[in-house]
């Protein structure tokens, strides 16, 4: 195995993994999908062999939690009462607190992230004429799917991590 393709895979996987640890935090970018990249780039460069099944289940279960995370805030929404005004003002508030976060002092950006959510799921409750209970309601329900989601991503993309770096420093061992 040739070092200087080694690590190029490495560097390029260590990066895709620190984006997809902040994809778990950004609704914008898959995170558990970005840092399975990680993996195939050290399989694909010959620095690690994984094994197919450890690779197809990673990969079925990055795809699965990117599918969930975009669903089952949407369902939470509707069973705890919260109306399509509320789902439609959670969806901008992510994108405000995106926005938002930019712009924010970078710790305090997080917030931005977190609350947008749930102040835009309030407000688009209000606005329909919920009353101020059911939109808080709705808030907290989309606040709480925003979490569960971002733990979840968290904890597959550290599961991730853990392959990686097993197969990055194992390279290194075995030369």
């Amino acid at each position: 195995m040739d070092l200087a393709l080694a690590i190029l895979g490495i560097v390029v996987g260590l990066a895709a993994l620190v984006v997809g640890f902040v994809g778990c935090l950004l609704p914008v970018l898959p995170g558990p999908p970005i840092a399975f990249l990680a993996l195939l780039g050290l399989q694909v460069t010959g620095v690690h062999d994984f094994g197919l099944v450890a690779l197809v289940v990673l990969g079925g279960l990055a795809v699965l939690v990117a599918v969930l995370d975009n669903l089952v805030p949407v369902w939470g929404v509707k069973r705890i009462g919260g109306s399509k005004a509320g789902i439609a003002g959670g969806a901008g508030g992510v994108v405000v607190g995106l926005v938002a976060s930019l712009f924010v002092f970078p710790p305090f950006g997080i917030v931005c992230i977190i609350l947008g959510p749930l102040v835009g799921a309030v407000l688009g409750e209000l606005v329909a004429g919920s009353t101020a209970e059911k939109a808080f309601t709705s808030g907290a329900g989309t606040l709480l799917g925003f979490l569960c989601g971002a733990v979840a991503k968290t904890a597959l993309t550290s599961v991730i991590a853990g392959y990686f770096l097993w197969g990055a420093v194992h390279v290194f061992w075995s030369t």
